[in-house]
C-alpha cells in the first residue's frame, strides 16, 4: 500500500526521489528549523536561494549559495552583501554538501557575519560551521 502511494506521488510529481548527490536536486527544501530553500540544479552547478525573510544587519542582501558538482563532491560558497550608504562588503563562506539520500541533504555551512568596518571591509572571526539536514518538499 505504501509503495503504491509513493509510486503515485512520484508519477504525479514528475521527479525521482533523491538517492545520491548525483541526482537532480532541484526543488524546494526545508531545513530543520523550518527555513525553506529553492535549489536550481543545472547538473554541474547548483544555485540555492532562501524562500524566507533573510534580512539581517543593516542593509543586507539575502544569501545566495553557489555550489559546484564535481565527480566526488558538492562544494561552494555562500555569498551575502552588506551595505552602508554607498559602501558594500561581500561576505563569502564555504559550503559543503556531505550526504544526499532518502530525499534529504546534509549540508555544512556557517552564518555570514557583518563586517566590522566598510571601505575597506574588515571582518570579525568567522562564525562556526554547523551541519543542517534539509528535506525535500
Amino acid at each position: 500500500m505504501r509503495l503504491a502511494a509513493l509510486t503515485l506521488c512520484v508519477a504525479a510529481c514528475g521527479r525521482e526521489p533523491v538517492r545520491t548527490c548525483a541526482d537532480d536536486l532541484q526543488g524546494v527544501w526545508r531545513g530543520e528549523s523550518g527555513e525553506r530553500w529553492m535549489i536550481l540544479d543545472a547538473h554541474d552547478k547548483l544555485e540555492i536561494y532562501p524562500l524566507f525573510d533573510d534580512a539581517g544587519f543593516g542593509e543586507t542582501a539575502p544569501r545566495v549559495i553557489d555550489v559546484e558538482r564535481r565527480a566526488d563532491s558538492l562544494a561552494g560558497t555562500q555569498h551575502r552583501r552588506y551595505m552602508q550608504r554607498a559602501d558594500s562588503c561581500d561576505s563569502r563562506v564555504a559550503v559543503r554538501v556531505t550526504a544526499c539520500g532518502d530525499d534529504t541533504l546534509d549540508i555544512v555551512l556557517a552564518d555570514s557575519v557583518p563586517p566590522l568596518s566598510f571601505a575597506p571591509c574588515s571582518w570579525p572571526r568567522a562564525a562556526p560551521s554547523r551541519r543542517e539536514r534539509w528535506h525535500r518538499e
